[in-house]
């Protein structure tokens, strides 16, 4: 199973039929739990389809208890993802330990008969495109010919595209940001639209006494202070062990 928490970090969890049972019958998929009695663990070597990316996870025990959230005042999506362009599939493709799911749109679909020692194949081949980039993409036999009757009752007629052209890479974008002193960004007013400018700067003084950071919340922008012994963000109510740092500008 995967656990994920309020601040969307992602953690995966085993736990044995054997020693588990009631554990697992009680678990429903989107509820909210508080788990306690665990074990954390690390992955020991290349551990093949990981389903996120976290070089540990939880393993439950003969102790371990879950508990329904009965308070519900914790909000947690209900999905995650990692996402990545189709330019860097191949370097993917060569980490065993995560399974990829690929998502784009289906172009140039055809199929082609091979003669290969002396048996005759059918080969179903198409590009897999997310508008920069693409892969090609090659299904055999019926694999291929199911593939094909899918497709025949798929609504979207894009994904028939006989666009044979190369998917090439967009044009490299230009970034042109105004230059500005700190005096005339001081002085604009403070429903200016937001923009990027560049800034050249002195430091004439380094304040050595002063923290160079304030703890933020990571859910909100807020800044937070530490409570007896924790950071707490007043605003989501939540306790923040590991809060965001921002830096101070003077």
């Amino acid at each position: 199973m995967i656990f994920i928490d309020d601040s969307n970090n992602r953690i995966q969890a085993f736990a044995s039929t054997k020693y588990c049972k009631d554990v697992i019958t009680n678990l429903k998929e989107g509820k909210i739990y508080i788990l306690t009695n665990f074990k954390v663990k690390d992955y020991v070597g290349d551990e093949t389809f990981r389903p996120v990316r976290n070089n540990k996870h939880i393993y439950f025990t003969t102790h371990t208890k879950l508990e329904n959230d009965v308070e519900g005042d914790l909000k947690i999506d209900r999905h995650a993802f990692d996402l990545f362009y189709l330019g860097d599939m191949e370097k993917l493709s060569k980490d065993n330990r995560y399974l990829v799911d690929v998502v784009g749109m289906v172009k140039n679909v055809r199929s082609i008969k091979s003669n290969k020692n002396e048996s005759e194949k059918m080969l179903t081949k198409f590009d897999l495109s997310d508008g920069s980039c693409a892969v090609a993409v090659t299904l055999f036999d019926d694999f291929g010919v199911e593939f094909q009757q899918t497709l025949t009752c798929c609504k979207e007629p894009e994904a028939f595209a006989k666009k044979t052209e190369p998917v090439e890479s967009p044009p490299h974008e230009e970034m042109n940001y105004e230059t500005m002193t700190v005096k005339e960004i001081q002085s604009l007013a403070s429903d200016s639209k937001e923009m990027k400018v560049k800034c050249h700067v002195k430091v004439t003084k380094v304040e050595v006494d002063t923290a160079w950071y304030y703890a933020t919340c990571t859910k909100c922008p807020n800044e937070i202070q530490r409570s007896e012994g924790v950071f707490k963000c007043l605003d989501c109510n939540r306790i923040i062990p590991y809060p965001d740092k921002r830096f101070n500008y003077y």
